[in-house]
């Protein structure tokens, strides 16, 4: 049976689209033809204060309608385009303060009128909002004093998204994966990602507002799943006001203190629905991340509702828009068990058999040719297995906190921190968005899962938002061994095969299969004058654990040999020229 995943819309083969970038564009502002009206000048703080970089700004018509947007250059200059002769005022929008419009001003034909915008500087401080906790749900995010409050910082920071995806000037890189997780534990059975360089349009775009709210946020079938997470546009719609209810909660959220609107679906929806939080900090009010649960999700037998959902994980470009930097999106992966519903003759009852997260990460932007620091720090490096000498594909590079580590507390899996990555085909990996500090950095792979391998951490400085580059190697085929094997000597002359049994159709790994190497020997038999050759088959075997990986002990080296589900004629044929092999064995169904 063959599978389709998708977590976005129009993916590139079978890659998942899961998040909305955005496209900062007031570094490329093209001065209008010189009949147009112009409106331009220097916005800073009132009193002749500082000039106000990274504003907002925008030009409103009689109606108080925006017609024309910008951010204000580092010294706070700025120009608008008037579209005719008319009355028009400035708004200006800065993130943790209040907003301030300008009195009105008269534009004739053809006139370029230069201003100075002077704002009063009054902080918006979340800190001090009072949070309730009640069981009330509010229809509109701007209902309430608080929640207006946090709603207004939220909604700016979303415009500035909406507006810079619209200008689409912006190329960047964006490194992407898929990962296959263990239904129990969420580690990481098999990953893949690509590295996109030069993109232009945006990675994720989200179905319209109407149509999601209409049809629901994902389409679950027998043999397919499309799951779509909210882009900026959808979030700010009406159509996501009318199907949802909000309320607010204060929490710590990444080691940082942090306001949240929630938002739930009203009741009455019977389509597959969202819930989730929109964090801002409370210190700076910047949007931070948006938290995202599906509802209504047709479940397989064992699925857990709280491992389903995404996560997007914003920032904002130097004096310029917000955008995503980081996401995934995670659901369930079913297939069909040979038991019976109870009750329902004939039909069968769907398992699940995996997890499948979907993700990406932007590392660089550029506009114009200039290129702008995304996030905070990087730690980059390449990562070569000590077996073969060659780079290592497809390996999770995992980073945290080094006083953690440290503490001996559990690592994380890939799936459940904001910074990771993935080895590219050259083993050369970066993961971005680190602040200045001390760091841990776990390496894994499916080969080394198989063995039951996890490299030690290694100690990361970044300091200035740079790190030496690193250069990591698995570990050695003996120790790799030793590791597997602890009975068998280090000095003979045999070795070990490890790998996953995997079913034939989803290449999903598969528990409690036999798994056996065959060789062929030759024997003397007989007295020493009357000696016989003959050649007989000699085996080894194993079973596939909980996570479908398998261990055999004592395979010849330098021998053709022959490895194969038990029973089962069809094998793959190896030979084992250093102390340690990975295969697969693919199981039919």
């Amino acid at each position: 049976m063959s599978y389709r995943f998708f977590a976005g819309i129009r993916p590139s083969g079978v890659w998942l689209a899961a998040a909305l970038l955005v496209v900062p564009a007031s570094w490329l502002w093209t001065a209008a033809p010189a009949a147009a009206q112009t409106i331009s000048g220097t916005v800073r703080e009132t009193g002749g204060g500082r000039p106000i970089a990274g504003g907002f700004i925008s030009l409103l018509n009689s109606e108080g309608e925006a017609i024309e947007a910008d951010f204000t250059a580092a010294d706070g200059i700025f120009s608008l385009r008037a579209p005719g002769p008319g009355r028009y005022r400035i708004r200006v929008e800065r993130i943790g303060y209040a907003n301030w419009v300008t009195e009105p001003y008269d534009v004739t034909a053809g006139q370029s009128l230069t201003i100075t915008v002077e704002v009063p500087p009054e902080p918006v401080r979340l800190g001090d909002l009072r949070v309730e906790v009640s069981g009330s749900c509010l229809d509109d995010p701007s209902e309430g004093a608080a929640l207006a409050t946090v709603w207004e910082e939220a909604r700016k920071a979303l415009e500035t998204a909406v507006w810079a995806e619209g200008r689409g000037e912006l190329t960047f890189t964006l490194r992407e994966y898929q990962r296959t997780l263990d239904p129990r534990h969420l580690t990481t059975l098999e990953v893949e990602s690509r590295t996109r360089r030069h993109v232009r349009l945006p990675p994720f775009r989200s179905l319209p507002a109407r149509q999601l709210t209409t049809s629901g946020y994902a389409l679950v079938e027998a043999d397919s799943a499309i799951f779509y997470a909210p882009d900026a546009t959808v979030l700010l719609s009406p159509e996501f006001r009318d199907t949802q209810c909000f309320g607010l909660e204060r929490a710590e959220v990444d080691d940082e203190a942090m306001l949240g609107i929630t938002f739930r679906p009203r009741r009455g929806r019977d389509v597959i629905d969202i819930e989730g939080t929109l964090w801002l900090a409370e210190e700076s009010a910047e949007l931070r991340r948006v938290q995202i649960r599906y509802r209504n999700v047709p479940m397989p037998r064992n699925a857990q509702r709280r491992h389903i959902g995404a996560d997007l994980t914003f920032d904002r470009l130097p004096d310029g828009p917000f955008y995503v930097r980081d996401w995934w999106v995670r659901f369930p992966i079913g297939s069909r068990s040979s038991r019976f519903r109870a009750g329902l003759s004939g039909r069968l009852d769907p398992v699940l058999v995996a997890y499948r997260q979907a993700g990406g990460t932007v590392t660089d932007a550029f506009a114009g040719g200039v290129s702008f620091e995304v996030g905070e720090g990087a730690v980059t490096g390449v990562l070569r297995d000590s077996v073969s000498g060659e780079p290592l594909a497809g390996a999770e590079i995992v980073v945290r906190d080094w006083d953690d580590a440290a503490a001996f507390l559990p690592r994380p899996q890939a799936a459940d921190v904001p910074f990771s990555a993935v080895t590219d085909e050259a083993g050369g990996f970066e993961v971005a968005g680190l602040p200045d500090g001390v760091y841990a950095l776990g390496v894994d792979h499916p080969k080394l899962q198989a063995a039951g391998v996890r490299l030690n951490e290694t100690r990361v400085v970044i300091e200035d938002r740079t790190s030496d580059p690193l250069e990591l190697w698995t570990p050695s085929a003996d120790a790799l061994f030793a590791r597997v094997c602890p009975r068998s000597s280090p000095y003979g002359s045999t070795g070990a095969v490890v790998g996953f049994a995997r079913d034939a159709d989803t290449g999903l790994p598969l528990p409690n299969i036999d798994v056996e190497a065959v060789w062929r020997v030759q024997r003397l038999q007989g007295t020493p004058r009357n000696a016989v050759t003959s050649e007989q088959s000699e085996y080894a075997g194993g079973a596939s654990d909980e996570r479908g990986r398998f261990t055999i002990c004592g395979v010849p080296l330098g021998e053709p040999v022959l490895l194969r589900p038990r029973g089962v004629d069809e094998a793959v044929e190896l030979e084992l020229v250093t102390r340690i092999a990975w295969r697969d064995v693919f199981v039919q169904p």
